[in-house]
């Protein structure tokens, strides 16, 4: 399977751009025509790979409903191609145990999807699928890379897009204001940046075989 450049399928674009338009779970999906446990089941998925994608928002004069999130908000930006900022690579595929893509020498991903040995293949991975850390810790990801922060830049909404080294490789990840203090993150401090597998996606480029 393949995805678009900011790792949303067709229907996820619709159904965040339909929430951004009439934030209602069940309106957003009647408007684009699922039912509303497939939109609940989509919105989990990427929720597992971003973070929070929506926020239920109770009382008011509307009565609550579903919102996105600012990180739902950047992804929807992305696939309008509103914004930049994400991590894309072309590498080599290997099939493993575990499958990995070799990007550049000592930077390789562990990936969740399937390639022919030996194809060259482009990825993605978004900003917001990153947990950073100063220090090793126990998650389920996957990918643990062990990069040199070179610069932080906070936003008015309250996060903060951070650039760092991996190898020859330039990684963008984005946090939280409160999260870059608590962590003591500037200009030359190694963090590490974990990733889940799930979180890698294919790009679809012209002529590359479906997978």
């Amino acid at each position: 399977m393949t995805y678009d450049d900011v790792a949303l399928t067709p229907t996820d674009r619709r159904l965040l751009e339909a929430l951004a338009r009439t934030p209602n779970l069940v309106r957003a999906a009647r408007a684009i025509g699922i039912p509303r446990d497939r939109a609940v089941y989509r919105l989990e998925r990427l929720r597992r790979s971003f973070g929070a994608i929506t926020v239920a928002v109770r009382g008011g004069g509307t009565g609550g409903g579903t919102t996105l999130t600012s990180v739902g908000q950047r992804l929807l930006a992305r696939a309008r191609g509103e914004a930049p900022g994400t991590n894309r690579w072309s590498g080599v595929y290997r099939r493993g145990p575990p499958p990995i893509v070799e990007l550049a020498p000592g930077c390789a991903l562990v990936v969740g999807f399937r390639a022919a040995e030996g194809a060259r293949v482009t990825v993605d991975l978004a900003p917001e699928a990153f947990v950073v850390a100063r220090r090793p810790a126990e998650l389920s990801a996957r990918n643990a890379l062990r990069a040199t922060v070179e610069r932080v830049r906070p936003r008015a909404d309250g996060t903060a897009g951070l650039t760092a080294r991996w190898g020859a490789l330039r990684v963008r990840a984005e946090m939280t204001v409160p999260s870059v203090a608590r962590l003591g993150l500037a200009p030359g401090r190694r963090v590490i940046l974990y990733a889940k597998a799930v979180g890698v996606r294919r790009v679809a480029t012209p002529g590359s075989p479906r997978s």
